[in-house]
């Protein structure tokens, strides 16, 4: 089973699984990266109508509307709003959808970047070929995850190398999308 960590308002969230469809469960764990924190943890519930989302915590159930909104990186964030409140909750990501860090080797040189699923999908469209050069910021391909579609950009300009993903492929969470050198 793979995990998702999510960060909430400054708050990183641990996910025993990313939560996906339209309704389920989820154990969540939080505090285990704050010294000297006591780890706490949580089943949620949720359930998706038109316009947002209703969570159930074992303190009750709150009912959100969201707004997609681009940060300053130009990548998405969502914004949780809570329905009869006055509260709102910013959800951002540590890094995009696809996103691997590319290392470097001795000789200072880049190794392929590996562009992974960042959580279980299906591929939309791929819309780079093998061979094509590609810069940054410019999208590789569309995965479909939670009834979204998400645009997976280049985080660096490059060539791919390898494209290991089709057009109406089922991905799992860390799969290789494609290789880009």
């Amino acid at each position: 089973m793979s995990r998702m960590k999510l960060k909430v308002n400054g708050q990183e969230l641990d996910f025993s699984s990313p939560p996906m469809g339209e309704k389920g469960s989820v154990q969540v764990q939080w505090g285990a990266s704050q010294a000297g924190a006591v780890a706490r943890s949580c089943e949620i519930s949720w359930r998706v109508d038109e316009s947002g989302i209703w969570i159930e915590t074992p303190t009750g159930v709150k009912g959100f509307d969201w707004r997609r909104e681009i940060d300053d990186d130009n990548r998405p964030q969502y914004v949780l709003i809570e329905r009869n409140g006055a509260r709102e909750f910013s959800l951002a990501r540590v890094s995009r959808a696809g996103e691997s860090e590319a290392s470097a080797t001795s000789s200072g040189k880049k190794k392929a970047l590996k562009v992974k699923a960042q959580m279980p999908g299906k591929i939309v469209r791929v819309l780079v070929e093998e061979g094509q050069e590609v810069t940054k910021d410019q999208p590789l391909l569309v995965m479909e995850a939670m009834k979204m579609e998400n645009e997976i950009r280049a985080v660096q300009s490059g060539r791919v190398q390898k494209v290991k993903a089709t057009q109406g492929q089922a991905v799992e969470t860390g799969a290789e999308l494609l290789l880009i050198e």
